[in-house]
């Protein structure tokens, strides 16, 4: 993985070099960002590769486009590969051909799986974009003790869970996660509960909410509404006040179609909206309102309360304001 420091994107295109190095400098970033492979092009001076890439623990989250080509990664390679890694990778155009446990035809929408030490032939036949999300060993035996499920499959077509992963990581840009309203930790406890619904559902295990893991929730719920003002709340404290682990939390959730992230937003967005509306709070700042909802950042507030109310913060107090004025005048009539 191309390094730079905690949380910051990595950007890099064969614009930047000339078109007779483009071919070796595309080979170059890909070996760098995700893993060593051979990569080829009808057209080399005229190839084009745009990379934006984020190193986080645990994964590494890389969004691409480029030219037609074929990427191979055979025994060479896989040498020159020095740990074990499992690639997620969600196509978002394209048309791929990838040899890998079979031979498949992907396109926009699928996931592909793959582990770094098995060979790889991958030919994209028309101009192609995806995110592709480099995975520890130790994340992925984490969440799935049997990773070989996942390989080889059309994840998206042969499971309900697989389309919602897919759905996940379609959001998972880099851009997206260094801006995200949530601590980059959740992002990644998501994706791993996500990762083990879908391996259990392929695996030939329905995921069904169990009244356990609706007691979970409940109870996660709680601590949530309760605590979500403290802008550090994060999935592994919830966990250790109910004495249960991260991946019981997440999964509990998962299994009610629910996520730890999407719970605490929406805490703090009705705590933020109950403020916005009060009299009480008049006379505190949009942006402290903000803050006490738990909303470490202004323009995160602002952002996400438009995209779920379509108000900012502002409109919101003006029409709560409004409609109490008008009952008040109805009242007094």
């Amino acid at each position: 993985m191309v390094r730079a420091e905690s949380s910051q994107l990595v950007r890099l295109s064969t614009r930047d070099v000339a078109p007779a190095d483009r071919l070796s400098y595309a080979s170059w970033i890909l070996s760098s960002a995700l893993a060593p492979s051979s990569v080829s092009t009808v057209t080399p001076s005229e190839y084009e590769l745009e990379v934006t890439a984020l190193e986080l623990p645990s994964i590494a989250i890389v969004a691409q486009s480029g030219s037609p080509q074929r990427s191979i990664r055979a025994r060479p390679e896989i040498r020159r590969t020095s740990q074990r890694y499992f690639f997620l990778v969600l196509v978002l155009s394209g048309s791929w051909q990838v040899t890998n446990v079979s031979r498949t035809r992907f396109g926009p929408g699928d996931l592909i799986f793959y582990d770094s030490r098995c060979q790889l032939d991958c030919n994209i036949l028309l101009h192609w974009s995806d995110v592709n999300l480099q995975l520890s060993e130790q994340f992925v035996r984490k969440w799935v003790p049997n990773p070989a499920v996942l390989g080889g499959r059309r994840i998206c077509r042969d499971s309900q869970w697989g389309r919602v992963l897919a759905s996940y990581v379609a959001q998972l840009s880099p851009d997206f996660v260094v801006q995200a309203p949530l601590p980059q930790a959740v992002l990644i406890d998501q994706l791993g509960a996500l990762l083990a619904l879908t391996a259990s559902e392929l695996s030939g295990s329905r995921a069904v909410s169990t009244p356990a893991e609706r007691s979970v929730r409940d109870h996660v719920y709680d601590h949530i509404t309760q605590r979500c003002p403290d802008s550090s709340l994060q999935a592994a404290d919830v966990a250790s006040s109910l004495n249960i682990s991260k991946r019981t939390l997440h999964r509990a959730l998962a299994a009610g179609g629910e996520t730890f992230g999407a719970m605490l937003i929406q805490a703090r967005l009705d705590l933020a909206v109950r403020m916005l509306q009060s009299p009480l709070f008049d006379r505190v700042t949009t942006a402290e309102i903000g803050r006490r909802a738990g909303f470490s950042d202004a323009s995160h507030f602002v952002k996400v309360l438009r995209r779920h109310t379509g108000q900012t913060p502002l409109q919101m107090r003006r029409a709560s304001h409004g409609k109490l004025i008008a009952q008040s005048t109805t009242s007094a009539d």
